[in-house]
């Protein structure tokens, strides 16, 4: 009894030691797990530097890309940096200026006018436009194939367009001097074409009609979506096998991945590559996409224009040049179709898709046989689906509730921010789920059906993209080797290569995804940080996970109420006037991408549609002002089997452009230059098919409607002039700061209908 209490005090040392030691070690386990969280969010905070274009170099050689050089050459031919659309007086005087850069180069260029009238696949709208392409040839150092380099030369009718497509113009030109410099192996022809962005009429003219395409076996295109970003090479002829290889073989820098060009097969895809792909020819198609809010807007100017965009756009297209021509035949160069990603522009790898196919499918069985071994295809693979999915939803229902609190895209001008605020978001739920039932899971039960998942998940999306399968191949091997021979520094390699190759994925995918949904960057980002969350100990992980929540809330927030748009990202606002001529009513209509109007803007405003346009927009009432009234002269009606063929003379009267819309239930077979009516598809976007013309030689404009039937209709017309009434001086005024119109002009639009 006497021992008692030396026992009983004894043991309570002990306790006090065991508690002190699970508290230390509880310590130790949140703060590893904090480290690791902000190890991550920092990956996702500077992953843009993934995708940063190389500097031009401060004095280039005299055979390679002068950066200084082709901005002179776009200063000049800009001028007084107008808008110059399609046909206008404004884009005469750029292709005048454009003509005597290639003479100073010592060319003898060529101007070939056409009238085009061309569709684009499963679309219901026939664009039409007098077009004068501009061509050069370069002689080669033999006869044989033209290598064709293109770019347009005109601009929308909304901005001066130093990026789209100045920036493939002036490469063109550097190119050129180049060439003359060092002849090519075999001709290379430039070709300056008009009317790309209203419907591709240049390049469809081109193949149509100009002896010179005949001549052609593989061609590099040069376009832009925006003022910054590497050169990203998006787009392949198809199979892309010999392509991929030219690529490989020329690139210095490379940027590309298969993800991208087989999501260019999958969108509505409006370059020139459109009409040029049915020809078969070997081909690459080179963009920016670099803050897309200067696109198609009055800031697509030079001084918006990245000179490390421009350098890398050049020196890629001018390597491309020299491969491309030095290959008498580009087809043979390979075969089949290829997988592909950069890695942070250093690298690139490739592998034919069969072969990756086959390595995914056994990565996919050993996976699972290993999460069978290691007993990880109940609660652990359960664990790990679970953190997937509930950080998907996590982010997705926050960036609805977001959208739900501050209309439109309200990223836009700081994007960073926002992006940032999903990231967070999904690391605080991935972490949450792991920490509440994370308890008592072996590590290497949990690792292994964390990659398990991976590579199902990368299976399943490889089935709809399989140029995704690249990003499931590397990572994963390394992953599965470790885990197979119980090493964890393979494992971490792994967790960093995923990390390395999903980060400039998501680089991208942020800067392409400029119109949202906010929420589309989560799978990828959870599949890069899943790996990584299951090797933290999830015991005391709470604290952790409340830091991490707290930075997202924060970021939540000030993504809430950061300025929509900046002097360098400005927001899109474009204001229309309509005027229906026959109804006698007129309304001032403003697209902003939703965003709301200013409290003190003049009117009261609601949201709707206009007829003449699909996009929302704020409409009120206004006065009846002065606009050209479209017309339409019948020229004949007569009967074509079971229907009938009409012919109009279209006139915009006075308007910059004009447009004939058919009623949605119309039988429309096909519309056109009469004897070249074009094809329209029954069924497509838009549902009421169209005819629209831009430029002067509208005016009296004769066209072809062929009829599915007899019946009389009620056929819609719209004259548009790029300028607002002087009515709308009061509502341009009070354009918020830092508001550009952007997709279309400042513009009056007016409708009058015609029964045929």
């Amino acid at each position: 009894m006497g021992l008692a209490p030396e026992i009983v005090n004894a043991t309570k040392a002990v306790t006090i030691g065991q508690n002190s030691g699970a508290w230390e070690m509880t310590e130790r386990s949140w703060l590893r797990g904090l480290v690791v969280l902000a190890l991550l969010m920092a990956c996702f905070a500077v992953k843009g530097v993934l995708i940063a274009p190389p500097q031009p170099p401060a004095h280039p050689t005299a055979g390679e890309f002068d950066t200084a050089r082709a901005i002179g050459r776009l200063q000049r031919i800009l001028g007084d940096r107008r808008p110059h659309s399609v046909d206008t007086t404004a884009d005469d005087a750029v292709r005048g200026r454009l003509i005597a850069e290639l003479r100073s180069i010592g060319l003898q260029p060529e101007v070939h006018e056409a009238m085009d009238c061309s569709g684009f696949p499963k679309i219901r709208v026939v664009s039409c436009s007098h077009v004068r392409n501009v061509v050069a040839t370069i002689p080669g150092r033999a006869p044989g194939k033209h290598l064709l380099i293109n770019a347009h030369y005109d601009s929308t009718p909304t901005g001066p367009g130093a990026g789209d497509d100045g920036i493939g113009v002036v490469t063109m030109l550097e190119v050129a001097q180049l060439l003359k410099q060092s002849p090519p192996a075999r001709p290379v022809t430039l070709l300056f074409n008009e009317g790309e962005e209203y419907g591709l009429n240049g390049a469809a003219a081109f193949v149509r009609t100009d002896p010179v395409a005949k001549q052609v076996d593989s061609l590099i295109n040069i376009d832009a979506r925006g003022v910054t970003g590497p050169a990203l090479m998006y787009e392949t002829s198809w199979p892309n096998g010999a392509a991929i290889a030219a690529y490989a073989r020329g690139t210095r820098r490379p940027y590309a991945n298969s993800i991208s060009t087989d999501f260019a097969k999958l969108i509505p895809n409006t370059t020139d590559v459109v009409k040029f792909a049915p020809a078969g020819w070997t081909l690459l198609n080179w963009g920016i996409i670099g803050n897309e809010t200067r696109y198609h807007s009055t800031g697509d100017t030079v001084a918006a224009l990245d000179r490390a965009s421009l350098y890398h756009v050049g020196s890629e297209v001018y390597a491309a040049t020299r491969t491309l021509s030095d290959m008498p035949d580009p087809s043979r160069a390979g075969s089949g179709r290829m997988i592909f990603t950069s890695i942070a522009g250093r690298l690139l790898i490739k592998l034919p898709l069969a072969i990756g196919a086959v390595a995914l499918g056994l990565l996919l069985v050993g996976a699972a046989f290993l999460a069978w071994r290691r007993r990880a295809l109940g609660k652990p693979l359960l664990l790990a689906v679970g953190m997937f999915m509930g950080g998907l939803a996590t982010a997705g229902i926050a960036s609805f509730l977001a959208g739900l609190i501050r209309a439109g895209d309200f990223w836009r001008g700081q994007p960073l921010i926002s992006y940032m605020a999903v990231y967070a978001l999904l690391l605080t739920a991935m972490t949450a789920i792991y920490a509440r039932w994370g308890d008592g899971l072996d590590r290497e039960r949990l690792r292994t059906a964390a990659w398990l998942l991976i590579v199902i998940l990368g299976s399943a999306l490889s089935l709809a993209l399989p140029g995704a399968t690249i990003y499931f191949l590397i990572a994963p091997a390394i992953a599965l080797a470790g885990i197979a021979l119980r090493l964890r520094p393979l494992v971490v390699v792994a967790i960093l290569v995923q990390l390395l190759m999903v980060a400039e994925l998501l680089a991208l995918v942020e800067v392409l995804l400029i119109d949202g949904p906010l929420w589309a960057v989560a799978p990828f980002a959870a599949i890069a940080v899943l790996p990584a969350l299951v090797e933290i100990e999830s015991d005391g992980l709470r604290p952790a996970v409340l830091l991490v929540g707290l930075a997202a809330a924060v970021l939540w927030t000030a993504a809430l109420v950061v300025p929509r748009q900046t002097a360098e990202r400005p927001l899109s606002f474009s204001i229309d006037y309509f005027r229906d001529a026959d109804r006698k009513t007129a309304n001032w209509g403003i697209a902003s991408k939703q965003a709301p109007l200013p409290a003190t803007f003049p009117g009261k405003w609601h949201k709707g549609v206009l007829p003449h346009n699909g996009r929302t927009r704020w409409i009120t009432e206004a006065p009846l002002a002065a606009t050209p009234v479209p017309a339409a002269r019948l020229i004949s009606s007569e009967r074509a089997g079971a229907g009938r063929r009409i012919q109009l003379v279209l006139s915009p009267a006075g308007g910059d452009a004009v447009s004939i819309r058919f009623p949605e239930n119309t039988k429309l077979i096909a519309i056109g230059l009469p004897g070249h009516a074009v094809p329209v598809p029954a069924k497509g976007d838009p549902d009421k098919a169209a005819l629209r013309c831009a430029g002067r030689s509208c005016e009296g404009l004769e066209i072809e409607v062929v009829l599915g039937d007899r019946a009389p209709l009620i056929a819609e017309l719209f004259a548009t002039r790029y300028t607002l009434p002087p009515q709308g001086a009061a509502i341009e005024a009070a354009r918020p700061a830092n508001a550009i119109p952007q997709y279309s002009p400042d513009q009056s639009v007016t409708l009058h209908r015609i029964r045929l």
